[in-house]
C-alpha cells in the first residue's frame, strides 16, 4: 500500500496537512508519541481513503478529538522521534497555541495551516463532534489579537521535519516504515532502515531547492536575498547542490555564527555554486539564514550565518572564498581600498557573473585593515556609491563616518566614508584601537564628536565607534586618537553594550580619560558632542581647569604612573563613556 501512495504525488499535500492537523490537536504533553501518532493517523487515513482526502481529513479530526487512550507507540523499542525546531523565535506563540483546548488547536490547523475558510472549518468541527465550533474559532481570533496576524506565525516545531531512530524489527516499526513513502512524497524527512537489526539513522528527504529567475529584482521594491538569482559556473551541477543540502541536513557539522540556528533547511534557495581558486563553494539561503558550504579536496565545511537584513541604501555582498565576493545582482561596479590614515586609494575590481576578482585581505600588526568595497548600482534608487567593510565573515558591514564640528550633521545619518572628510583615516585609527568584532556586524559607524588641540601642542580626534550586529545587539566604544610630534596613540575611553548611543536616536555623548603628555604631565580630558551644554569634573587628583573648544583639560600629577583616585564627571542625562582602568596603545 505504501508503494501505491508513493506513486501518487497528488497525496503529498493532503498528507502534510493531515500530519499538521493531527500533531497540533493531539495532547502537547504526549512527548515523542505525538509526532509518531500524527504520521500514523495521517498515513492510515489516506491509505483507507486514497481517492477522498476530504473524508480522510474528517477521519483524522474525529480520531484526534476523541478522549480515549492512544496506543503506546515507541515504548520498549528505544525509539526516538524529534521534530525539527525551525523557528526559534516563535516559542512564545507556540506556547500560547498549545495552551488552547484541542478543538481550538484543530481550528488553527484547518484555517491557518490548511487555509480553509471559517465556514468550512466550522462545518468540519461540528461533523467531528465539537459542540461549539464557533467558540473554537473565536479562540483563534483572540490569538490573532494577542500575537498579530496568525498567517505570519507558525509553530516552532515542524512535525513534517523529524529524525527517527530505532532498533529491532517490530510491527509498529514496519508500519512506520510504510509511512516513509508518504513522507518522501511530502518532501520531508522519511523513515529509513528501521527494520535493520543494527542501529540506523533516518536520512532526511531532500527538500526542493528553489532558483529565482534572472531579473526578478526588477519586479519588486524589496531588494533582499529573495530576489537574487543563482550565479556561478556550477549552478546546474545537481550533485554538488545536493551535497550542500545534505551537508546542511547533518552530514557535516555546521558552524553557527552570531546565533544562527544550524537546524536543517526547510525550503533552501540557491544563491551561488561555483569553483574559485581550488575551492568549490555553494551558498544556500533558508528561513533567515545563509549557509556557506565549501569543498577543498576531500575536506568539507559548512558555516551558517544570519541572513543580512534589508538595507534601504544598498545590500551587502556575500563573501565566497579567497577574497572573492558575490555582489547583489543590481551592482555593476566595484572598487576596493585598504583602511589607511593617508586616505582612500580606490582600485577597480573585476566583476564577472556577479563575482568579484580576488581582493587582497590586508592586515598590519594588531590592526585590521578591511578591505573596504565601494559598490555602485545605477539601476537602483539614486545609484550613489556605498561602502562596505569586510570584518571577516559572510556579510560586510556598511561603514560610515560623521565628521566633527563644524561639519553639519546629516539628518539622514552619517555619510559613506568615501565622501565624508576624514572618514578613512578615522577608521584606520579605530582598526588599531578596537578588538576585532566578535559577531557578524551589519553596520559600523564612526561618530567623531570632537577634534582639536590638546595641551602641549598635541592634536586629537575623539570618536565613538558603533557596531550594529546581525543578532540585534550593538556596542559602542569611545576612542581618543592623539597625535604628537613623531607619534600617534589611540586610547580606548569607554564602552557600552546594547544602547542607542552614537546613533540617530541618541547623538549626544561625553567621554573622559587620563592622558599623559610627552613631557610626563598628566591631564584629565573630557569632551562632549556639540549639543552638550554643561559638564562638571571633580576629584582629588584634578586641579586647574584648562578649557578649550568643547574640551575640559584638568591638570593632574606630573610624572609617575596612572593617577589614583576617583574622578567624577557629570553631564546631566548625557552618557559619559570612560574606562575604569587605563588602556594605552
Amino acid at each position: 500500500m505504501a508503494r501505491s501512495i508513493k506513486g501518487n504525488s497528488a497525496l503529498a499535500r493532503p498528507y502534510r496537512d493531515l500530519v499538521w492537523l493531527a500533531y497540533l490537536t493531539l495532547p502537547p504533553d504526549s512527548g515523542e508519541r505525538r509526532v509518531l501518532l500524527a504520521h500514523r493517523l495521517a498515513a492510515r487515513a489516506l491509505l483507507r481513503r486514497p481517492g477522498d482526502p476530504e473524508q480522510a481529513r474528517l477521519d483524522v479530526l474525529k480520531r484526534v478529538l476523541k478522549r480515549r487512550p492512544y496506543p503506546l507507540i515507541g515504548f520498549g523499542r528505544r525509539l526516538e522521534v524529534v521534530p525539527a525546531v525551525v523557528r526559534s523565535d516563535e516559542r512564545a506563540f507556540t506556547t500560547a497555541l498549545e495552551e488552547l483546548p484541542p478543538a481550538a488547536r484543530a481550528a488553527y490547523a484547518l484555517t491557518r495551516i490548511e487555509g480553509l475558510d471559517a465556514g468550512e472549518a466550522r462545518r468540519l468541527l461540528g461533523a467531528a463532534g465539537v459542540a461549539e465550533p464557533t467558540i473554537a474559532l473565536a479562540l483563534i481570533d483572540a490569538l490573532d489579537d494577542e500575537h498579530g496576524r496568525l498567517e505570519d506565525h507558525r509553530p516552532a516545531a515542524d512535525p513534517t521535519l523529524a529524525r527517527i531512530y530505532g532498533r529491532g524489527p517490530s510491527k509498529v516499526l514496519i508500519t512506520l516504515a510504510a509511512a516513509a513513502g508518504l513522507l518522501a512524497v511530502a518532501g520531508v524527512p522519511h523513515l529509513l532502515g528501521l527494520h535493520d537489526v543494527r542501529a540506523a539513522t533516518a536520512a532526511p528527504a531532500l527538500p526542493e531547492v528553489s532558483r529565482v529567475s534572472p531579473g526578478t529584482w526588477r519586479t519588486t521594491t524589496t531588494l533582499d536575498l529573495h530576489t537574487w538569482e543563482p550565479r556561478g559556473d556550477l549552478t546546474d551541477d545537481d550533485g554538488l547542490v545536493t551535497r550542500a543540502v545534505r551537508a546542511w541536513q547533518g552530514e557535516v557539522t555546521a558552524q553557527p555564527v552570531s546565533g544562527a540556528l544550524p537546524s536543517p533547511p526547510v525550503a533552501p534557495q540557491l544563491l551561488y555554486a561555483g569553483r574559485l581558486d581550488g575551492t568549490t563553494v555553494v551558498l544556500l539561503r533558508d528561513s533567515g539564514r545563509v549557509a556557506r558550504y565549501a569543498e577543498t579536496g576531500r575536506s568539507r565545511s559548512l558555516e551558517v550565518f544570519p541572513e543580512p537584513r534589508l538595507k534601504a541604501d544598498g545590500s551587502t555582498p556575500l563573501k565566497l572564498s579567497g577574497g572573492r565576493y558575490l555582489v547583489p545582482p543590481w551592482v555593476t561596479e566595484v572598487s576596493a581600498a585598504t583602511l589607511s590614515r593617508l586616505g582612500a586609494k580606490w582600485r577597480p575590481v573585476a566583476l564577472a557573473g556577479g563575482v568579484t576578482g580576488p581582493v587582497p585581505q590586508v592586515t598590519a600588526g594588531p590592526c585590521w585593515r578591511g578591505p573596504v568595497l565601494r559598490l555602485r548600482a545605477p539601476g537602483v534608487a539614486h545609484g550613489m556609491a556605498y561602502t562596505m567593510l569586510d570584518l571577516g565573515r559572510l556579510a560586510l558591514a556598511n561603514v560610515t563616518h560623521q565628521a566633527p564640528p563644524p561639519a553639519e550633521i546629516n539628518r539622514m545619518g552619517p555619510e559613506e566614508i568615501d565622501v565624508s572628510p576624514g572618514g578613512f583615516s578615522a577608521w584606520a585609527h579605530l582598526s588599531c584601537a578596537l578588538p576585532f568584532p566578535p559577531v557578524e556586524a551589519e553596520a559600523a559607524t564612526a561618530w567623531e564628536f570632537w577634534s582639536g588641540e590638546l595641551p602641549e601642542s598635541a592634536r586629537a580626534r575623539w570618536m565613538c565607534a558603533r557596531f550594529s550586529n546581525a543578532d540585534g545587539t550593538s556596542s559602542v566604544r569611545a576612542v581618543l586618537a592623539v597625535a604628537t610630534p613623531g607619534r600617534t596613540v589611540t586610547i580606548p575611553t569607554g564602552s557600552r553594550p546594547n544602547t542607542w548611543d552614537c546613533s540617530r536616536l541618541k547623538r549626544h555623548v561625553v567621554a573622559a580619560t587620563w592622558w599623559q603628555a610627552p613631557s610626563g604631565q598628566w591631564y584629565y580630558l573630557v569632551a562632549g558632542s556639540r549639543d552638550v551644554a554643561r559638564i562638571t569634573v571633580t576629584g582629588p587628583t584634578v586641579k586647574d581647569v584648562l578649557a578649550g573648544r568643547g574640551l575640559i583639560a584638568t591638570l593632574g600629577p606630573n610624572g609617575g604612573t596612572h593617577p589614583a583616585g576617583e574622578v567624577t564627571v557629570t553631564a546631566g542625562t548625557t552618557t559619559v563613556l570612560r574606562e575604569t582602568a587605563p588602556s594605552l596603545s
